[in-house]
């Protein structure tokens, strides 16, 4: 056992800062990183040249850099190595959420980024409780989806997309959509996805609609199965909303073989 431990020790590479840049600041050989993430390398990481890091164009490239310049009003450094990045899913998971109170909103943006949700489509329902409008957040929203994807090795920023209305979120999704709900007793999910899998027809991305704090009202989940929706059950144990998402997630991604499977 200890053999093993020191084997992997040895043959671990150290975790280097990864950080999205606009497409355009990488140049052939020259990676130039901008502003705010030139400050944070330079003032708060105190990064030197010499030093290593990671950046991502948001195509599914990163580079890995070492860096030649090192100012907080720029930085610049040279490219020495470029490969796929290897943090995104297969298969497209949108998740559309009903807005929920903003500390857990962002809880859900945050933790789904980490999972490998590719988009997220905000809306309102009967039961929303937060009725404010969205767009005024979506700056910070995106701001928590970034740094999200750089800790979580993603290897493209998710989407936020514009807010829907319940009705477009159950219209919208092209290929399989399924709605947790926690009245269901008949469609358990690792069952109802399977099956839906097992009948996909290659649409390439996977719709999770999940409701607000007060949960879907019955005229809206059925509404969603008219409209070919797949209404599931997440156990017998009420979820909170925020709690209802990333388990739902989860528990997508693990049938996909996303999760070591």
């Amino acid at each position: 056992m200890q053999a093993h431990c020191d084997g992997a020790r040895a043959d671990r590479r150290p975790r280097l800062h990864r950080f999205f840049v606009p497409p355009e600041s990488i140049a052939s050989d020259v990676a130039a990183i901008p502003q705010p993430q030139a400050r944070q390398i330079a003032r708060v990481l105190r990064l030197a040249p010499g030093d290593e890091i990671v950046v991502l164009d948001d195509t599914g490239v990163e580079y890995e850099v070492v860096l030649t310049e090192v100012d907080a009003k720029g930085v610049f450094g040279k490219v020495v190595d470029q490969r796929p990045a290897l943090g995104e899913p297969r298969r497209r998971i949108v998740l559309y959420q009903a807005l929920l109170k903003s500390d857990r909103f962002e809880l859900v943006l945050q933790k789904c980024t980490e999972l490998g949700v590719s988009a997220f489509a905000p809306f309102v329902s009967d039961r929303t409780v937060v009725r404010e409008s969205a767009r005024g957040r979506v700056d910070r929203w995106r701001r928590i989806v970034t740094e999200a994807a750089e800790q979580s090795r993603r290897g493209r920023i998710p989407t936020i997309l514009d807010p829907v209305t319940l009705q477009e979120a159950v219209e919208g999704p092209s290929g399989i959509a399924i709605m947790p709900w926690e009245d269901e007793r008949d469609g358990g999910l690792r069952t109802t996805i399977n099956q839906a899998l097992a009948e996909d027809d290659g649409a390439p991305d996977l719709a999770i609609i999940v409701g607000p704090e007060g949960g879907f009202a019955e005229d809206e989940v059925g509404f969603a199965r008219e409209h070919g929706v797949r209404v599931v059950s997440l156990g017998r144990r009420i979820l909170r909303a925020e709690t209802a998402a990333i388990t739902a997630v989860s528990a997508v991604l693990y049938e996909l073989g996303e999760l070591g499977g």
